[in-house]
């Protein structure tokens, strides 16, 4: 998770004002960029829900790691835009498998109290790309920026292989709940579920994308860009464990709506309170929430469909994806016709609807739909 979705994805967020610096990459390229990566999850999101994918968790898995980090150290080695984004798609592509992989491999066996454990990983490989980025830029710009986060990602990967390569391999890695794609049900609250995590996929990604230039843009906030993408790593990291006490408190829809609800005020504060620390608190809930409702969806989606729990996960992750590659398209445009604002502004609503819809959902204490 930390080199798939920390580094793979989101190192993309702090190095774009080092693009715009040293080489003049547009607004316009960055969304390109941004969308191509989403695009590819997209892509990967579909495959993974393939039968043909959940036999070969190993290879994906081995390949995703390796792939992941050469396409990393291929971003600094060329300045053609068209292969940036063939690059950035396929990153986009393996983040989503390793996503889907990491979690069968994980949660496959009904062990969706791990979801805590698990996600944190988005959250320190954020941590890590908002500590190390600047660090890399000092040694050489944004093409060390890259390097660099490729070394670390390799780190990464190496433990992930260790860690996962022999539980993959074995019958523990693939889930006894998946009997046949038919076992799989859709009803209204399963569309509901679907609907408020695409919404999600559309509110956050603005945000996750675009938060240190939008930050840097601003001259009273512009010190602590760099500080603000550490600090949402930070809180993500933990975010995902306390998510999942506090559904066990209330319930998993409970969570939701709060995680939902925070996250809006957070990507709202710095907009109607520009200062330090707004942002900064501002940065701790967006992060503290969006690991925190992806890790609670997935818990609920693995209760309502314990029969195909992966081809679930799949579903998901392939609805998010159509969220993400909207966001930044929109987010671009928001912020050529309007103001660099309008996208946060733009994200809170769609956040606020999201919530909306996922009120209709009726489930009971535990969780499970009802």
């Amino acid at each position: 998770m930390s080199l798939a979705m920390g580094i793979s994805r989101f190192g993309f967020t702090p190095i774009i004002p080092l693009m715009q610096r040293d080489i003049g990459i547009t607004g316009w390229n960055i969304a390109v960029m941004a969308s191509a990566n989403y695009l590819g999850y997209l892509i990967g999101a579909y495959i993974s829900r393939t039968q043909w994918t959940r036999k070969h968790l190993r290879a994906w898995l081995g390949v995703g790691l390796v792939a992941s980090i050469i396409l990393l150290i291929a971003v600094p080695f060329t300045l053609n835009d068209s292969l940036w984004i063939l690059l950035r798609l396929g990153s986009g592509f393996l983040s989503a498998i390793l996503f889907v992989v990491a979690s069968s491999v994980t949660l496959g066996q009904g062990r969706s109290d791990w979801a805590g454990y698990l996600y944190s990983g988005v959250g320190i490989g954020i941590a890590f790309t908002g500590i190390f980025v600047p660090m890399f830029d000092t040694i050489g710009g944004w093409r060390a920026t890259w390097l660099g986060l490729a070394l670390g990602g390799s780190i990464f990967g190496t433990i992930a292989w260790y860690t996962l390569a022999k539980v993959s391999s074995s019958e523990a890695g693939e889930p006894r709940q998946i009997r046949t794609p038919n076992s799989f049900v859709r009803d209204y609250k399963w569309y509901v579920l679907l609907a408020s995590y695409g919404l999600e996929g559309i509110g956050y990604i603005i945000t996750a994308t675009f938060i240190v230039q939008m930050i840097g843009s601003m001259p009273e906030l512009r010190d602590i860009a760099t500080q603000s993408w550490v600090l949402i790593g930070l809180a993500a990291a933990p975010s995902t464990y306390l998510w999942a006490q506090i559904s066990k408190k209330t319930n998993v829809k409970v969570g939701l709506i709060l995680a939902f609800g925070l996250q809006a005020l957070g990507i709202l504060l710095p907009v109607i309170i520009p200062n330090q620390v707004s942002t900064l608190i501002g940065g701790a809930l967006f992060g503290g929430t969006f690991m925190g409702i992806t890790s609670l969806t997935i818990t609920l989606a693995c209760q309502m469909k314990p029969e195909a729990q992966i081809q679930a996960i799949g579903e998901l992750t392939t609805v998010y994806a159509f969220g993400q590659i909207i966001g930044p398209i929109v987010a671009a445009y928001l912020q050529k016709n309007f103001n660099i604002l309008a996208p946060s502004l733009f994200a809170v609503v769609i956040l606020i609807f999201a919530l909306l819809v996922l009120m209709t959902l009726k489930i009971n204490r535990k969780g499970a739909d009802i």
